[in-house]
C-alpha cells in the first residue's frame, strides 16, 4: 500500500510541474482501480501445493472448456525417455526420466507457444523457436528417487513437475542472460497456445510498432520479467508480483533512478522483497526494458 501512495504522487507531482491537470484525475483513478483489482484478485493465481495431484493440467488457449488432466502415468506413454539432466540449484547432472515439451505439443499441432503455470504463481513461456532450439524437457522422475517423488536434499521441492533443457547455462551467459526462467519448478499446468492467444497484448496496440530498443526490451520482459509481473489484471504473467507491467511502467517513467536499481538489487530498496538482483543487466538492457514499458499510454 505504500508503495501504491508513492507512486501515485509522483503521478500528482508530475502532472502539477507540467501544468497538465486534464489526465490528472484519469491517471489516479487507473492506477487507484489497478491496486485494489491487484489486492482483490492477483492472489487468486496461488496454488496451495497441498491440492495439487502428480497429473498434469493442460489448457488450450482460446477455449476454457479445452481444459483437462493428463495422469502422470499416461505421460510416459507419449515419448518419455531417460535423459542426464542438469539441477542447477544442486549443480550437478542426474539421470532423469524426461518428457520433451515437443512430444506433449505434437498431440495438440494447432499449437506452437506453451506458457508453464507454478503453484508460487511463476510462468515460463516457451517459444517455437526455443522450444525448436533447446528442446525442453517436463522430468517426470529423479534419479535415486521413487516414481513422483521430486524432492532432492538441497534443493527445492521440484513437483509437481520440473521443465529444463540440457544446456547447463548459467545466469549472465551472453547466449540466454536468464536461463532458470526456462527452469521452472512446481509446475502444475501447461497452456497450449499460440503467440497471438497467450501474448498477444504485448505486439497490439502501442506494442505493435516498436522501434530497435523497444523490441529488445519487450524480449528481456517476455524471458524474464513475466514470469513474476502480469500484464494486466488478466495476464499473460505471473503473480508472484503485485506490480503489473502497467505499475512498472509509472515507475520507469517517472523515476528512472528507482527503476534502474531496483532491477539491479532490489534489496537496497526493500530488504525482505521476493524479486531477485540482475547484477548481470548493464544500463542497455534496463533502459531497453524502460523503452518498452514507455509505450503505455499516459
Amino acid at each position: 500500500m505504500v508503495c501504491a501512495v508513492l507512486i501515485a504522487g509522483m503521478v500528482f507531482l508530475n502532472s502539477i510541474l507540467r501544468g497538465n491537470w486534464t489526465p490528472l484525475i484519469g491517471r489516479l483513478f487507473v492506477f487507484a482501480s489497478s491496486f485494489m483489482l491487484l489486492s482483490a484478485t492477483a492472489r487468486g493465481a496461488f496454488i496451495d501445493k497441498a491440492d495439487l495431484t502428480n497429473d498434469l493440467v493442460v489448457e488450450l488457449a482460446g477455449d476454457s472448456d479445452q481444459t483437462f488432466v493428463i495422469a502422470r502415468e499416461a505421460l510416459y506413454d507419449m515419448g518419455a525417455r531417460l535423459e542426464p539432466v542438469y539441477i542447477p540449484y544442486l549443480d550437478k547432472t542426474l539421470n532423469c526420466t524426461v518428457l520433451p515439451l515437443k512430444a506433449l505439443m505434437d498431440a495438440y499441432p494447432k499449437f506452437d507457444t506453451a506458457i508453464a503455470f507454478c503453484y508460487d504463481g511463476y510462468i515460463s513461456y516457451y517459444t517455437p523457436e526455443f522450444i525448436a532450439e533447446y528442446e525442453p524437457y517436463i522430468v517426470l522422475d529423479l534419479e535415486g528417487n521413487v516414481k513422483g517423488d521430486m524432492q532432492l536434499e538441497g534443493a527445492p521441492d521440484l513437483g509437481p513437475f520440473y521443465i529444463t533443457f540440457a544446456k547447463p547455462l548459467k545466469q549472465g551467459s551472453s547466449e540466454m542472460p536468464d536461463p532458470d526462467n526456462k527452469r521452472p519448478f512446481g509446475v502444475y499446468k501447461l497452456e497450449l497456445g499460440t503467440r497471438e492467444s497467450l501474448v498477444g497484448a504485448l505486439y497490439a496496440g502501442p506494442f505493435a510498432d516498436l522501434n530497435h530498443d523497444a523490441l529488445e526490451g519487450r524480449e528481456l520482459w517476455l524471458h524474464n520479467c513475466m514470469s513474476c509481473h502480469a500484464w494486466d489484471q488478466e495476464g499473460p504473467g505471473g503473480n508472484l508480483s503485485n506490480r503489473t507491467a502497467q505499475i512498472v511502467a509509472i515507475h520507469g517513467r517517472y523515476n528512472k533512478k528507482y527503476f534502474y536499481d531496483f532491477i539491479r538489487d532490489p534489496s537496497t530498496l526493500i530488504p525482505d522483497v521476493k524479486m531477485p538482483k540482475h547484477p548481470h543487466y548493464d544500463d542497455e538492457k534496463i533502459e531497453n526494458i524502460r523503452q518498452f514499458l514507455l509505450n503505455f499510454p499516459e
